[in-house]
């Protein structure tokens, strides 16, 4: 029987509506979405509050259109800046019958690192928890840790909690356009497991989306995420920095910044100027070298900031951990994925594409929130059909992958 599910998330400079559908050969087929640029938030605060509902409901009604379908209900992602990561390692004794490791084991050991971590006293809420690894007596990290015999067993767990003002804000907003919140969840959660490989994360793996007004760094090992950073700078950064400094609008800048190519190509750099049609169709000439010095400045400073962060990451990442980029920023960029790996000295990759519809860095996110709540779906039990019940599932490890 096929399921259907709505996602909405509300990126730096967009929100976008998905409408999906599971069953058939694949996972689930996204049959209607809608993207509409708004102004976005900056430091967990709105940029333009009073715009936010109209932007919200152009969304949904892009989605509703294409899907030829009203949508009632919805899971929401929480954007980056409006979530913190917290992670403990805990042990408990394996007590089940057989001394081998079950469920009832897996469950106790990830409520004892939450216990650790006294998460009932703080004011956040807790959406997600995910296992980095397991160890039983000492031995080696595994994701793979059912009906291993031993005495005790070990954890490293990840929880991802959410702004309450966040949640709040959003539920009354979504009821007075009369749609229902399912859930909460974190779409860079869902990005990782999705787009990283499962050998890459268990060797911990990093992911890199730079977005338009931030970028957020997340490093990932097994199915958690055990490093998160947000950086207030972004392709709108270089955007505005084009805009200054040869006297255009954003429009024309935006233009100047995606057409511009920063890797030679094999015939070499080309010094020909840049050329653009305004919003009036008057051609506008950019000189190669006057793009190119707005351009690298601004760039540079982006990727100094990414590699200090990098850096800063360096105790949760090894020397075989790859870095992915995706996002509406560097990786929309001609030549933006080369340019930052030159700059870092190291490879960095592309994720594969994973669906048919939004197949762009840009939409990535989405497509793990997406990928997430139908995650949560197949796996919810009937005691979990109220919104309490589905975040005290989430404490449950509900989203992890098998």
């Amino acid at each position: 029987m096929k399921t259907q599910a709505a996602a909405i998330e509300f990126g730096t400079s967009k929100i976008v509506t998905v409408f999906a559908e599971s069953g058939g050969f694949s996972r689930c087929e996204i049959i209607g979405a809608g993207s509409v640029y708004y102004d976005g938030y900056k430091n967990g605060v709105w940029n333009r509050p009073d715009l936010l509902a109209e932007a919200v409901r152009n969304s949904i009604s892009a989605a509703e259109l294409e899907a030829k379908t009203r949508i009632h209900s919805v899971y929401v992602g929480v954007p980056c800046e409006y979530i913190q990561i917290r992670v403990a390692e805990a042990e408990v004794a394996i007590n089940s019958a057989n001394e081998c490791v079950g469920d009832e084991q897996c469950d106790a050991v990830q409520d004892a690192a939450a216990d650790k971590l006294r998460l009932a006293d703080t004011q956040a809420t807790v959406i997600h928890r995910s296992p980095a690894w397991f160890s039983v007596d000492g031995g080696k990290h595994t994701m793979a840790i059912h009906n291993v015999r031993g005495k005790r067993l070990r954890a490293s767990v990840s929880f991802i909690l959410a702004d309450p003002d966040f949640m709040e804000d959003v539920c009354r907003l979504l009821n007075m356009l009369g749609i229902t919140v399912l859930g909460f969840m974190a779409p860079m959660l869902g990005q990782t497991l999705l787009m990283l490989p499962m050998q890459e994360r268990d060797r911990t793996c990093v992911l890199i989306d730079a977005g338009y007004l931030n970028t957020e760094i997340t490093v990932v090992e097994g199915d958690a995420a055990v490093y998160h950073a947000v950086l207030p700078f972004g392709g709108g950064n270089i955007t505005a920095d084009i805009a200054y400094d040869l006297q255009l609008d954003m429009r024309d800048a935006e233009q100047v910044k995606r057409n511009f190519r920063l890797i030679p190509d094999a015939q070499g750099a080309s010094n020909a100027p840049i050329v653009l049609t305004d919003e009036y169709g008057s051609r506008i000439q950019i000189p190669h070298n006057a793009a190119r010095n707005a351009i690298e400045r601004s760039l540079n400073e982006q990727c100094s900031l990414i590699e200090r962060t990098l850096r800063e990451a360096s105790e949760y990442t090894g020397p075989r951990s790859l870095i992915y980029l995706t996002g509406g920023g560097i990786a929309m960029m001609n030549g933006g994925r080369e340019y930052l790996s030159n700059k870092l000295g190291r490879p960095v990759r592309a994720p594969e594409a994973k669906a048919g519809k939004l197949n762009s860095p840009n939409y990535t996110s989405i497509l793990g929130l997406v990928d997430l709540v139908f995650d949560s779906i197949e796996q919810r039990t009937p005691q979990d059909e109220s919104l309490p019940g589905r975040l005290k599932s989430g404490l449950k490890g509900m989203f992890a992958k098998k």
